[in-house]
């Protein structure tokens, strides 16, 4: 069989436009320089950011599941501090004046362990001391106790201008592996007017979704109560009070991977936007191999049983794990940054190019982060937005700074 070789002369020109090709995708990809916070972090799970000493920037909250931390990192120096040394299977984080003193306070969801769904799940909030840099170790002050609480946020559900505390266990109360088929009991507390001994108000929103891993916040009607995105077995549902004549409305928007339980459903959730086009992204299926996304079917028809339709733009996560929306190149439409917690490890964005209907990813990260938490915040007030995320088995809390264009 005869082979012809490329000439010389071809040989530089392939090279001179792979040369030419690799500086037009650097143009393309935005910078972000990479700080390493901490590399002391195993069992790293979940980030939070707060202005905890009050001197207006935003700091870092992260928490390790096992071996337990819960830590603050102080903005603009990175230093590290401790909030509580005797809160163990950290899981989730939610940051809130809950007392009214001007300082931020924490909830924490500890004694997490998916393998025990009858236990634990206790959810307090930490007093913030006041001088946070000084006193390390946080007063607790319980909250409730559901097993396997797993996603904590704040939202104003019924539109009074308080914040509720929402809570999502990942399942339900008994419920085993591999199809955890118990409803887990969204829930939402109002807080009293003396937090620190009276109950929380509670209401159970609903106790049907099984394995419920994502939790979103959003005022989706713009009716000025807030809603409720959630990513579970059942795929992307919505959850909105006091609509369409219903004490609670449940919408499923995304129908999300039908494959077989446990690997099912949808993992995560965020909402963004393509100039005035909504989108809806996720990991699917349930700490899966995909990065998906959701967009309305103008023509009102059904995919799956949902209304708005499934699109994976990358399939080579392995054990995909965290997921937010952001505009970080500030041209009005927002990128998708996905990360997977899973060997070999890797952070991406993913933007949206009209002219060829697609989405283009670039790597942030690879083999360095098994990413588990994500957050973006603009930290340094540059006017572009930065990221924040945690390793788990990689023991990491990294910063990646946005450079701008």
């Amino acid at each position: 069989m005869l082979i012809r070789k490329p000439s010389r002369c071809r040989l530089q020109l392939i090279g001179l436009f792979s040369l030419l090709l690799t500086a037009c995708q650097a143009a393309d990809a935005q910078r972000f320089d990479r700080r390493v916070l901490d590399d002391t972090f195993a069992g790293g799970y979940g980030v939070e950011l707060a202005d905890i000493d009050g001197d207006g920037r935003t700091d870092i909250v992260a928490l390790a599941t096992t071996p337990a931390q819960f830590a603050w990192y102080r903005n603009p120096d990175w230093q590290k501090f401790t909030i509580s040394t005797t809160a163990a299977g950290n899981i989730a984080a939610a940051s809130h004046d809950i007392d009214g003193d001007g300082d931020t306070d924490i909830v924490l969801a500890s004694a997490f362990n998916l393998r025990a769904s009858t236990e634990g799940g206790f959810v307090h909030w930490l007093e913030n001391p006041g001088n946070p840099t000084k006193n390390q170790e946080w007063t607790q002050h319980l909250i409730d106790k559901i097993p396997t609480s797993h996603r904590l946020r704040w939202a104003d559900v019924n539109g009074d201008d308080k914040l509720e505390l929402i809570n999502l266990p990942i399942i339900g109360i008994g419920a085993t592996e591999p199809d955890y088929a118990v409803g887990a009991e969204l829930t939402a507390y109002t807080i009293p007017r003396d937090p620190r001994s009276s109950p929380w108000g509670k209401v159970i929103i609903s106790d049907e979704l099984e394995m419920a891993h994502g939790l979103t916040v959003m005022d989706w009607d713009e009716d000025g109560r807030d809603d409720l995105l959630t990513a579970s077995f059942g795929g992307i549902d919505l959850f909105q009070l006091a609509s369409r004549g219903l004490m609670v409305d449940q919408t499923t928007l995304g129908a999300g991977n039908r494959g077989t339980r446990p690997n099912q459903g949808s993992s995560e959730v965020g909402v963004g936007s393509l100039e005035d086009e909504r989108f809806i992204a996720s990991i699917e299926p349930w700490h899966g191999n995909e990065v998906v996304v959701y967009r309305a079917n103008a023509d009102g028809t059904l995919q799956g049983g949902a209304p708005w339709a499934r699109e994976v733009i990358d399939s080579e996560f392995v054990g995909g794990h965290a997921l937010v929306v952001a505009d970080l190149n500030n041209d009005g439409s927002d990128e998708i940054i996905a990360g997977h917690r899973s060997s070999p490890f890797g952070l991406y964005t993913y933007r949206y190019m009209a002219d060829t209907q697609t989405w283009q990813r670039s790597t942030l990260d690879a083999g360095g982060i098994g990413v588990a938490g994500l957050a973006v915040e603009d930290f340094n007030a540059d006017g572009f937005v930065d990221i924040v995320t945690v390793g788990s088995s990689t023991a990491n809390v990294v910063l990646f700074e946005n450079a701008g264009r």
